[in-house]
């Protein structure tokens, strides 16, 4: 059976209801007879076997049982655990996918786009609907859009992204997953970056409303406030860094951070490696650096704070020590 993909047509609710009743009335009743009534359902529309396909990939999902779907799971003697699983899996079959198991449905769907940026480039995307992704260095972003959902997936780096209403009606809510849960723009424009297993979310505009990707703990988060997160826990919320998104323009924005975190933000624009040494990597530095040309903001940070150059062989590394006396 050809898996079912994110461009493919919107399956027909009812295709959808039928599968989530056969589902129940296969755990009811597995007799031959039914099974050969299922089967010539099946077989009717390719619409059916596409709704079963979801069906089978949903049971997987919860871990129950492994796809393709076998029969004999659904025959076993009917017990209330295993009947509010398959009501469960028949609820979230017909609704609209809205939860992280329904993300996860995804994760190995083939994606109709891969918009992705080389270091040192940034891009503007514009998307199906309107909307305006725009991708920071070393960044790459995964797309399906189909008739439930508008979802993007953020594998490493930063976007910006800048919504619209959805065209489509009913309104299709827009998702950008991370490895750390997933965020619905609420009518907004957002930043977000992926560094190591923690997110971090700016909402410039609108609203941003975050479901972690393990505990399904959720919070919004309004304009003008950033938080941090992982998969199992949200660090404080407060105020936006000064022009997060100054990126776009080419510039890095700092106000008292830690040398080491500039260092590492400017590191991402170069293929070599940049930092300090220890003794100064806690300084606090603020300015307004750019990004396109990392070696001069390297020059702008030792001239700003006093601090030496050392770099190795063909741009392979780059670090900064604390300055000697003159």
């Amino acid at each position: 059976m050809p898996a079912e993909t994110a461009t493919a047509p919107a399956l027909p609710p009812r295709a959808l209801e039928q599968a989530a009743d056969w589902l129940m009335r296969l755990h009811e009743d597995g007799s031959a007879v039914q099974r050969a009534r299922w089967q010539h359902w099946h077989d009717a529309d390719p619409d059916h076997a596409r709704a079963w396909q979801r069906a089978e990939r949903l049971l997987a999902l919860s871990g129950q049982v492994p796809s393709p779907l076998a029969h004999s799971a659904l025959q076993r003697a009917p017990s209330p655990g295993r009947r509010a699983l398959l009501r469960g899996v028949a609820a979230l079959l017909v609704a609209p996918l809205g939860g992280w198991l329904a993300w996860r449905l995804y994760d190995d769907a083939a994606w109709n786009a891969s918009v992705r940026t080389a270091i040192g480039e940034r891009r503007r995307h514009m998307l199906d609907d309107g909307s305006v992704l725009q991708l920071d260095t070393d960044t790459a972003v995964d797309i399906a859009f189909d008739g439930q959902q508008r979802l993007l997936r953020l594998r490493h780096g930063q976007v910006l992204i800048k919504t619209v209403p959805d065209p489509q009606q009913p309104a299709r809510p827009f998702v950008l997953a991370s490895p750390a849960g997933r965020m619905q723009a609420l009518g907004t424009r957002f930043n977000v970056q992926q560094t190591g297993a923690a997110t971090v979310l700016a909402v410039l505009e609108g609203a941003v409303r975050v479901v972690l990707a393990e505990t399904q703990q959720q919070r919004v988060i309004e304009a003008g406030r950033q938080v941090a997160f992982h998969a199992d826990a949200f660090a404080p919320v407060h105020a936006i860094a000064p022009a997060v998104d100054a990126w776009r323009h080419g510039m890095l924005v700092v106000d008292a951070q830690p040398l080491r975190r500039v260092l590492e933000q400017l590191g991402r624009y170069q293929s070599g490696w940049l930092g300090c040494d220890d003794a100064i990597a806690s300084q606090q530095v603020s300015g307004a650096f750019p990004v396109d040309d990392p070696a001069r903001s390297v020059a702008m940070l030792a001239a700003l704070y006093g601090l030496d150059i050392q770099r190795g062989p063909a741009g392979l590394w780059t670090r900064l020590r604390a300055g000697t006396p003159r």
